[in-house]
């Protein structure tokens, strides 16, 4: 029997048991719920503070629980708090395991938090690899639209001043910026 494991941070007092059976009955499934509710989020993160100071790298055990930190229990630091400290923690390395933990550290952020404390968290990804590939996706996007518009703009001008038969006009706009300008 193979066991699954599921931990959503759900404070779920009688954890429920469940048996899920595929196609025609095999194989058999059994769900065995993980309550982070119980773990907390300060020792980890302790932890992985001194494993960092010591000069270690971190295991993809280490990353996983990064990336789940802010469903723990958090005794002494909000949610938000505890989110930048694994932000923190993760850029200390250069590999696809810590950008992914980002990814999923910014998703959390994202569903948890709002205003003033997702902003803080979108500035301190936006100081990553992660947070640098949003960005140019976006310059990449704003640029597209730009042309775009431009053409679309350049476009009308030419359809009017050949409508009015303006041609000294139309071969003027295109040696002259400023000319342009004005009659857009």
């Amino acid at each position: 029997m193979r066991s699954i494991s599921f931990d959503f941070g759900l404070d779920i007092r009688k954890p429920p048991y469940s048996s899920l059976r595929a196609f025609y009955c095999t194989p058999h499934y059994r769900v065995i719920p993980v309550y982070l509710s119980d773990k907390d989020a300060d020792t980890v993160l302790k932890r992985l503070q001194e494993k960092k100071q010591k000069g270690e790298l971190f295991t993809e055990e280490d990353f996983a629980q990064l990336a789940i930190a802010p469903l723990m229990n958090n005794s002494n630091k909000e949610r938000k708090d505890v989110i930048l400290e694994s932000l923190k923690l993760s850029k200390t390395e250069k590999n696809i395991t810590a950008e992914k933990t980002m990814a999923m550290l910014y998703t959390l952020a994202d569903k948890f938090l709002k205003g003033k404390d997702l902003e803080e968290v979108k500035e301190a990804v936006a100081m990553t690899r992660i947070g640098q590939m949003i960005f140019d996706d976006g310059v990449v996007r704003g640029r597209e639209e730009g042309k775009k518009a431009a053409t679309e703009r350049m476009s009308m001008l030419t359809a009017k001043l050949l409508e009015e038969n303006r041609l000294d006009d139309l071969k003027k706009i295109t040696q002259d910026e400023e000319f342009r300008e004005q009659l857009m």
